[in-house]
């Protein structure tokens, strides 16, 4: 189903437009008014919609710079423009603008409706072209993949011709020069017998996130060593985040995700591919290092982490009075703090003092506000910080500020359904944390804890379990062969999928359908009794 918006300042035109079409049968189930190009604007700026029917000659912002502000915004947006002059320079604009049709007012509702039909098959088309665009950049995506790692290799090991890392340089638009930092992320996985019988495919999995926080963003390179070990070749720019601090996000999803406790250590920074090497060689050593210790292993001085870290403090603090009446906005900058606790691996003590300042802050700024003020509550806060643990004063002070606040517990609920009515219809489809997430207008960190917290699972947990119980079905009813089904269940490397539903039913896919769909429920451990 779609969505459309009616922008005019004539009422009666607006909500004739709306009341006279037959949306449903466009296949068209959510209808959106504004009275002016402004009010259009800030709509669309939190939805997304796939068609505008917009009048020219409007107050404030006409309709043709509206126009123009959503073919930036929203370039796939498909636009109707309406107007009560048969003007040429009008028409003109609208051609060199993305409008799609042009018609004059009054407008017959047979002609408007089946603009708006000739729009949906339209967008029905290119639907179906970007999933068959899709299918084939997964099969050509794996080869690119194999063949940029070898070359990432080889220049770990000083064995790349000259001409190969040309190639590669002019293809991807990476700059010979290039500041960056080699990271090894090691998934640490302590008692966790799960993943000690599925390493392959946690190694996998792992692998497929840093592609996806990284290589896709145009931040780095992911790529395995001779010894299968992850390393990412992390791009440093102006415009980017410092490493640490997109490490430190990685680390999180993956112990939210998985369930681990990864290390990621990082080499020194140098400028140029062609030194790799050397931060790839620093790295190792740190890894041969049995007495360094904390997630991120670096050569950093532990006194000016303190000192960046009561810097950073002080800046989490200040975004969240500055956002206090936005709930969802001061969880999610407590989260990026609570992150950074795990980063700096500080005292206890010291951890304790940092959540009372902030949770004493936030309180002082809402009382002034409100003019509620009850020394009651602070006491409360500090006798409950007294004699806790790290996770436990994380835990009560992210309880306080709730409290504090008057969270709406509902919210997330609506949050999780929505995310859960993606995922299953979308399965067959390039589905993440990170593109839900998205979707959603969250941050996938917040996004991944809210989840979690509120299913029991990690979201790519579910993912992966709503795929494998598809593939199930599909191996109990059809006779199509185990790469098929793979793709029509989101997995672009058949061997990927075949490990991920072994480790979910405890045999192959092939096993499994000669077994007549009878499978082992005790390997399936992780997800029992979930939605």
């Amino acid at each position: 189903m779609y969505k459309a918006i009616v922008v005019d300042d004539e009422e009666m035109i607006r909500k004739g437009i709306c009341s006279v079409i037959p949306w449903e049968k466009l296949k068209i189930d959510t209808v959106k008014m504004a009275s002016s190009g402004i009010e259009a604007l800030k709509i669309m700026e939190e939805e997304v919609f796939d068609i505008m029917i917009t009048d020219i000659c409007m107050t404030e912002m006409n309709g043709l710079s509206l126009v123009e502000k959503m073919n930036y915004l929203n370039p796939k947006l498909k636009i109707i423009v309406l107007t009560g002059y048969d003007n040429f320079e009008y028409a003109q604009k609208c051609c060199k603008m993305q409008v799609e049709d042009y018609l004059l007012k009054p407008v017959d509702e047979i002609e408007l409706e089946n603009a708006i039909e000739r729009l949906i098959e339209d967008l029905e088309h290119e639907k179906t072209l970007s999933h068959e665009q899709k299918i084939n950049s997964r099969i050509q995506g794996v080869t690119e993949q194999l063949k940029l790692e070898q070359i990432m290799q080889n220049l770990l090991y000083e064995r790349v011709k000259t001409s190969e890392f040309k190639k590669v340089l002019r293809e991807y638009s990476y700059d010979k020069e290039e500041m960056l930092q080699i990271a090894l992320v090691c998934p640490i996985i302590d008692d966790n017998l799960a993943w000690k019988q599925h390493f392959e495919l946690l190694n996998l999995s792992i692998k497929n996130i840093c592609i996806e926080l990284f290589d896709s963003k145009k931040q780095g390179i992911t790529f395995e060593d001779k010894n299968k070990n992850i390393v990412i070749a992390i791009f440093i720019r102006e415009e980017l985040e410092e490493v640490t601090l997109r490490v430190q996000h990685l680390i999180e999803y993956l112990k939210n995700e998985y369930d681990i406790n990864p290390k990621v250590i990082l080499g020194s920074v140098v400028g140029g591919f062609n030194k790799i090497n050397i931060s790839y060689n620093d790295a190792c050593v740190l890894l041969n290092n049995k007495s360094t210790y904390g997630k991120i292993i670096t050569k950093e001085p532990r006194e000016m982490r303190l000192t960046l870290f009561n810097e950073r403090v002080q800046e989490f603090k200040k975004n969240m009075i500055d956002n206090i009446d936005d709930l969802e906005k001061v969880m999610s900058i407590y989260e990026a703090y609570s992150e950074a606790i795990e980063f700096y691996n500080l005292s206890t003590s010291l951890v304790k003092k940092t959540c009372f300042d902030i949770g004493g802050g936030i309180y002082f700024s809402y009382a002034m506000e409100k003019g509620d003020i009850s020394d009651n509550k602070l006491n409360s806060l500090l006798i409950s910080l007294k004699n806790c643990s790290r996770s436990d004063a994380l835990r009560i002070t992210r309880d306080f500020i709730i409290q504090i606040l008057q969270t709406d517990i509902g919210e997330s609920h609506e949050i999780i359904r929505k995310a859960k009515q993606y995922i299953n219809d979308h399965l067959n489809e390039d589905i993440s944390v990170y593109s839900i997430a998205e979707m959603l207008y969250l941050t996938p960190t917040y996004f991944s804890k809210l989840f979690k917290h509120s299913t029991g699972e990690g979201c790519n947990n579910y993912i992966i379990r709503k795929r494998i119980q598809k593939a199930k079905s599909l191996l109990e009813t059809t006779s199509m062969k185990t790469g098929k089904i793979a793709t029509l269940v989101g997995y672009k490397d058949t061997n990927y999928f075949s490990l991920a539903f072994k480790k979910q039913t405890g045999m192959s896919p092939t096993e499994f359908r000669e077994k007549g769909g009878s499978y082992n429920e005790e390997s399936n451990f992780d997800f029992n009794n979930k939605d």
